[in-house]
């Protein structure tokens, strides 16, 4: 058993912040795994870990079974094929954090 910190980091995290995401009603990241024999009958997604650097796109699920025992699976996807599984995704990030979960006023 291996135990991880649940937080996104980058080598010096220049930029940091949030994400949220909505699921489709269909082929959402779920179905893409049952697809490809990954996520089995009784099992839930808990958690999705992304990574991208040059040349590199990684993705980890982590996946509950029904008596709530954990597993991390890589995940052979694309970039494309990824953010398709999402009705919506939002990713904001600042310098440092700066902004992270404060009103900013701004000029247009």
């Amino acid at each position: 058993m291996e135990k991880e910190h649940f937080k996104a980091a980058a080598q010096y995290d220049d930029w940091e912040g949030s994400v949220a995401a909505d699921e489709l009603e269909k082929k959402d990241f779920s179905d893409f795994l049952r697809a490809k024999g990954i996520l089995k009958q009784g099992e839930v997604v808990k958690g999705i870990s992304v990574y991208s650097g040059v040349n590199r796109f990684d993705v980890e699920a982590y996946i509950a079974d029904d008596k709530n025992v954990l597993r991390k699976e890589d995940i052979q996807i694309t970039l494309e094929e990824f953010f398709k599984t999402f009705k919506r995704f939002s990713i904001k990030i600042s310098r440092k954090g700066e902004f992270e979960d404060q009103e900013i006023e701004f000029n247009v």
